[in-house]
């Protein structure tokens, strides 16, 4: 099972709070513009480029900024959720704008490369960061129950669009949040 079915509860509730309070300071709606906030909100760089297939994205320290790189032969809404795990990282493991001492220690940080699936702890605290981030938890459940068919199924791609990100995603957070049955 891995790290990843054996996350405490309690480290992913304080991750998704955590996200929770990133998104009411800086008033973040659904869908969460994550351009808009990376670059103009706190100055930092995206670019793209043609990374290995199963690379999603990094992110790197430069001076006082940082710049994500996301690979640009994977969807838009792929993109998006690397960006919003990148932001994981950067808040959660480099302490920018939580953690000063840390975020000053920092000469260099070079992420692993973001693989679909992640591999670390680093990586799964980030993956959940994202998921709560771009798909918060009352909104997600109320976005649910409001979509359901007649016969109490729902269409996950009615969920991805609302949150602008993949299926998978979509679903990965509705098991998270015991929406949906992991099988």
């Amino acid at each position: 099972m891995g790290y990843y079915h054996t996350m405490t509860k309690q480290r992913r509730e304080a991750i998704y709070a955590f996200s929770d309070r990133i998104r009411a300071s800086f008033q973040l709606n659904v869908p969460v513009n994550l351009s808009n906030f990376i670059q103009n909100i706190l100055s930092g760089k995206i670019t793209e480029d043609e990374l290995e297939e199963d690379i999603s994205g990094k992110i790197e320290k430069h001076e006082d900024s940082f710049k994500i790189t996301l690979n640009s032969l994977h969807p838009r809404t792929r993109k998006n959720f690397t960006l919003a795990h990148e932001l994981g990282h950067l808040f959660l493991h480099m302490g920018f704008m939580i953690d000063p001492e840390k975020w000053a220690l920092i000469d260099e940080y070079i992420d692993s490369p973001y693989y679909r699936i992640g591999y670390s702890e680093e990586e799964y605290d980030a993956n959940h960061f994202a998921g709560a981030l771009l798909m918060p938890k009352e909104e997600y459940r109320k976005f649910v129950t409001e979509n359901k068919n007649d016969d109490d199924t729902i269409d996950i791609s009615k969920i991805s669009s609302h949150f602008d990100v993949s299926d998978d995603a979509a679903l990965t957070r509705g098991k998270w949040l015991g929406i949906f049955k992991w099988q």
